[in-house]
C-alpha cells in the first residue's frame, strides 16, 4: 500500500479528531457565555436585593450588552420608586404633624371649655360664652377637616377638574357673594372694573373655590372701611384675574413659602387661620393649566393675579 493510500485513510479519523475538538471548543465556549449571562443576572439580583443602586454594569459583550443596558434601566426605576416613596413618607409624615399642630390649640380649647361646664359654678352668660367659644371651635375643625380631604383627594387625583371653556364674570360675581356677609360686618367695599364676560378654559366650581379663599384672605386682613379691587387683563395665551386689597401686606421674603401647606406668615400669628387657603387656591390653579402669583408691600397692598388659560393648550 503506498504512501498516499495510508494517509487517506487516516483522513476520516483526522476530521472526527478536528470536528471532536471543535464540539468541546463550542460547548466551552456556550458554557462560559452561559456563566457569564448567569454572572450577571446574579449581579442584577443582588444589586436589588442589597438595594445597591450606584454601581452600573458594563460588559464587553454585545450580546450582554442588551441585558446590561436594560438592567442599568432597572436600577434607575428601582432608584426613582424608591426615593419617590421616601419623599411620600416625608411628605405624610409633614402633613401629620402639621395638622395635628393646627388640631391642638382648638381641641384643647373644646375640652377646657367643656370642663368648666361639667363643673357648673357658671352663671347663665358665663355658659352661653363657653357653649359659643365650643361651638366656633368645633367649626373651625370642621372646615379644616372637609379642606384637608378635599386638599388629599385633589392631591391623588381622586377629584378630577374638568376645566372647559366657559364665562368668567358668572365665576367671579358668585365668588364674590361668598364672601359679601363678610365684608360687610367691616364694612369693606367689593369693587369690579374691566370684567369682560370671556370664556376662559376654567372648572367653575373649583376656580370659584379658588378665588372664593383669596377674596376671604383679602377681606380678613383687611382694615375696616376699606376697599378690595377685581379686576381682569387679557394676554396672549392667558387672562389674569388681580385681586388687590389694602390690608396689612406680605414680606417679599415670604413669597415662596405663602403657597406652601400650613404656611402662616408671622406677620399674621394672632389671626385666626390655618395656612390652607392659599395652598388649596395654587393646588386648583395648576390643576387646570393655571397659576398664581403674588405682588405685595407690606402696610399698604396685595395683590393676587389668578392666570387662566385664554384656550385649552396642545399637547
Amino acid at each position: 500500500m503506498g504512501k498516499g493510500m495510508i494517509a487517506l485513510s487516516y483522513w476520516p479519523h483526522i476530521c472526527a479528531v478536528i470536528a471532536i475538538l471543535l464540539l468541546v471548543c463550542t460547548a466551552l465556549g456556550c458554557r462560559r457565555y452561559i456563566a457569564n449571562t448567569f454572572n450577571a443576572i446574579d449581579q442584577v439580583l443582588n444589586r436589588i436585593l442589597t438595594r445597591n443602586y450606584d454601581v452600573r454594569l458594563t460588559t464587553s459583550d454585545s450580546r450582554l450588552s442588551k441585558l446590561a443596558h436594560k438592567t442599568n434601566r432597572i436600577i434607575d426605576l428601582c432608584a426613582s420608586d424608591i426615593n419617590q416613596a421616601q419623599a411620600e413618607k416625608e411628605t405624610l409624615h409633614s402633613f401629620i404633624s402639621d395638622m395635628s399642630h393646627q388640631m391642638k390649640t382648638p381641641l384643647a380649647s373644646i375640652s377646657m371649655y367643656s370642663d368648666l361646664l361639667i363643673e357648673g359654678n357658671l352663671g347663665a352668660a358665663e355658659q352661653r360664652e363657653f357653649l359659643n367659644r365650643i361651638k366656633s371651635g368645633t367649626e373651625k375643625l370642621q372646615w379644616m377637616m372637609d379642606s384637608l380631604i378635599k386638599m388629599s383627594r385633589l392631591e391623588i387625583g381622586a377629584i378630577q377638574l374638568t376645566p372647559a371653556p366657559t364665562g368668567i364674570r358668572q365665576t367671579i360675581s358668585e365668588s364674590i357673594s361668598g364672601v359679601v356677609a363678610l365684608a360687610t360686618r367691616k364694612n369693606i367695599s367689593i369693587m369690579t372694573t374691566a370684567l369682560n364676560d370671556i370664556e376662559l378654559y376654567h372648572d367653575r366650581k373649583w376656580t370659584r373655590e379658588a378665588l372664593n379663599n383669596i377674596l376671604e384672605n383679602a377681606v380678613k386682613y383687611s382694615p375696616a372701611n376699606s376697599t378690595i379691587a377685581v379686576t381682569m387683563e387679557q394676554l396672549p395665551l392667558y387672562t389674569k384675574i388681580i385681586i388687590t386689597d389694602r390690608g396689612i401686606g406680605i414680606d417679599e421674603k415670604d413669597y415662596n413659602l405663602l403657597f406652601k401647606r400650613f404656611y402662616r406668615g408671622q406677620n399674621v400669628a394672632g389671626q385666626e387661620g390655618a395656612g390652607l387657603g392659599l395652598y388649596f387656591a395654587r393646588l386648583i390653579m395648576e390643576k387646570q393649566g393655571g397659576y398664581i402669583m403674588v405682588d405685595s408691600k407690606p402696610s399698604e397692598y396685595t395683590s393676587f393675579a389668578l392666570f387662566l388659560q385664554n384656550c385649552k393648550k396642545l399637547g
